[in-house]
């Protein structure tokens, strides 16, 4: 984790720095090294949260594109007793998860239930391979819409990376590590024909995440199937 309580303070870690895990109240010890990202552990018990994953230098660079009082925030369902811990939630209620490794559509769903208004936000660099594979597959624009712009995608790629969040029900961007995201419009299992909608970086981040204003796409990922 990269945040925990220090006294009354939501904290980084820090050389020889102990704090209390917002999530459970165990005490948490700064690890510092000089591989790993820094990071905060738990001086007992393993994380806390059955959604957590370990993170990588991905996942820092991108909360880190938020303020701290938005990263991991604590949420809870008064109703049920649930309790998950966001990546980042903004002031506008929208929750965003960075997904690196892979995840049962179960976990997709329960996530996507419990957060409700939330984005995905997933790994394109995972598999070596993957980023190679999209380039060699997109061909456009095809024209579904004249604007916003849409790619045709032909997957060839051996992973599962597009028939995994094909069929979400949230906005799924994902990131090959160039300063276009491509959010994810459609995709066909059966002919692994889909389309993604180019979004820079910074649009989707200062319009759809800090500002609350929704950027433009085709229709949302789930609903259509391309033929």
């Amino acid at each position: 984790m990269q945040v925990a309580l220090v006294g009354s303070e939501r904290a980084k870690p820090q050389p020889k720095l102990k704090g209390i895990c917002q999530f459970c109240g165990g005490e948490m010890i700064a690890k510092c090294g000089r591989v790993k990202v820094w990071h905060w552990s738990h001086k007992a018990n393993p994380p806390c949260d059955p959604w957590w994953e370990n993170e990588t230098e991905w996942h820092r660079q991108w909360k880190n594109r938020f303020p701290l009082d938005w990263q991991e925030m604590v949420l809870f369902d008064q109703e049920t007793g649930e309790k998950h811990v966001a990546d980042v939630r903004t002031p506008h209620g929208l929750v965003i998860e960075f997904q690196h490794s892979a995840i049962k559509p179960e976990e997709i769903a329960a996530r996507e239930a419990f957060y409700k208004n939330m984005n995905w936000i997933v790994d394109g660099t995972r598999g070596e391979l993957d980023p190679a594979y999209f380039d060699m597959g997109t061909w456009g624009p095809i024209e579904i819409e004249y604007d916003p712009l849409a790619y045709g995608i032909h997957w060839m790629g051996r992973s599962r990376l597009f028939h995994n969040w094909g069929s979400v029900g949230a906005m799924v961007y994902l990131d090959f590590g160039k300063d276009v995201l491509f959010r994810l419009i459609t995709f066909n299992p059966e002919t692994k024909r889909g389309a993604v909608g180019p979004v820079h970086r910074t649009t989707a981040i200062d319009d759809d995440c800090l500002n609350g204003r929704p950027v433009s796409v085709l229709v949302k990922s789930g609903h259509r199937q391309a033929d």
